[in-house]
């Protein structure tokens, strides 16, 4: 219960964006803590069984989980306000391809809202949070460090969290 903190902290501060772009996800993909009608949603992360659907809440909505790599997907949304969301921060390269690449940080940049959540130990996420950040010109929204009381995220040392939110909005 503690970890879907996240989502819903995510979920609330991607609630004016028409396209929702999550890369991981597999465990508790944002999708289902959504509470606005946004015009898409694809959540990317080869652990995530597919699903497609065309309505969320109760309104026309693509909605597609993507079982592949971040580097098999083309990343380019559809015109209007887009949310990117990066929990649990912890990309990896596939093949001769970047886990941080250009089209990612392209993505990232281009985001009116960006949220990123990582554990504060893992070593990958620390690798990978300071590019991200750079490619974003504001200050974060909001910049939190979350102790989460959940036994499994506790026992893996990924309890103690960073959680960024950055919303030109």
């Amino acid at each position: 219960m503690a970890a879907e903190l996240r989502q819903v902290l995510a979920a609330h501060a991607l609630r004016g964006c028409e396209h929702v772009i999550e890369i991981g996800g597999a465990g508790l993909p944002i999708t289902g803590f959504l509470t606005h009608r946004p015009a898409s949603v694809t959540v990317i992360d080869p652990k995530i069984p597919a699903f497609a659907d065309e309505t969320l809440n109760g309104a026309p909505c693509r909605v597609r989980h993507v079982a592949a790599k971040l580097q098999q997907v083309d990343l380019a949304p559809s015109a209007g306000r887009l949310g990117l969301v990066l929990l649990g921060l912890s990309l990896k390269p596939y093949g001769s391809a970047p886990a941080l690449g250009d089209e990612l940080l392209a993505l990232a940049r281009r985001a009116e809202v960006l949220v990123i959540d990582y554990a504060l130990t893992l070593e990958r996420a620390l690798g990978q949070i300071a590019p991200l950040l750079a490619v974003r010109d504001e200050p974060a929204t909001i910049d939190v460090e979350l102790k989460l009381n959940d036994p499994a995220l506790a026992e893996a040392g990924f309890d103690r969290r960073r959680f960024l939110v950055f919303d030109r909005g």
